[in-house]
C-alpha cells in the first residue's frame, strides 16, 4: 500500500497551478487536454497522401474569460520547469472548436513569458505574477508549456485555455 503511493507521489509533485485575475478575484484556470484527429490522406492514381493531424480544444470558446485585455496572471511552475518554458498561442476559432494551427507547440507563432514582452514579480514561494506589457488581440488563446512531451499515440498536449474579450 505505502510503496503504491510512493509510486504515485512524483505525478502529484509535478503539478503546476495557474491561476487569473477576474475583477478582484483569483480563479484558478483548470488544465484542460487537446484532442488530436487523424485524418487519412488522399489517393491519387498510385500515389498515397500522407495523412493529417489536427490538434483542437472542443467548444466554441473558453470557460475562462478574462475582464482585462492586459490579465494578470499566477503561475506556479511545476517541479523542473521555468517560467520561460510557458508561452501563449492564439488558436483559429471555428463554430464547435478552437484548433492550433500547427500540430507540434513549437511551430505555431507563439508568445513566450519573458522580460521583453510582460511584467514579471514573484508570488509567494514559488509561483509568478505575470502580466503582459503590451494589450493582448482579441481572441482565444491557450497557456501552454512548450517542453511538456505529447500525451498518447496522436500526441495530446496539457493547456491552460482563456478568451480575452
Amino acid at each position: 500500500m505505502i510503496l503504491s503511493l510512493l509510486g504515485l507521489c512524483p505525478l502529484f509533485c509535478m503539478a503546476q497551478k495557474v491561476s487569473l485575475y477576474v475583477g478582484n478575484n483569483l480563479v484558478e484556470i483548470p488544465v484542460q487536454q487537446t484532442q488530436s484527429e487523424l485524418k487519412p490522406g488522399w489517393k491519387i492514381v498510385d500515389i498515397q497522401m500522407k495523412p493529417k493531424r489536427t490538434c483542437y480544444l472542443w467548444g466554441g470558446q473558453s470557460k475562462q474569460i478574462t475582464d482585462d485585455q492586459r490579465p494578470i496572471f499566477i503561475i506556479e511552475p511545476g517541479e523542473g520547469e521555468t517560467l520561460a518554458d510557458y508561452a501563449f498561442i492564439k488558436l483559429k476559432k471555428r463554430r464547435q472548436y478552437r484548433q492550433l494551427t500547427q500540430t507540434v507547440l513549437v511551430n505555431n507563432p507563439y508568445l513566450r513569458i519573458d522580460l521583453n514582452h510582460f511584467n514579471i514579480k514573484t508570488e509567494g514561494e514559488k509561483g509568478f505574477q505575470v502580466q503582459p506589457k503590451e494589450v493582448m488581440e482579441k481572441g482565444e488563446y491557450i497557456l501552454v508549456n512548450l517542453l511538456q512531451k505529447p500525451i498518447g499515440e496522436l500526441g495530446d498536449y496539457n493547456v491552460y485555455p482563456i478568451q480575452i474579450p
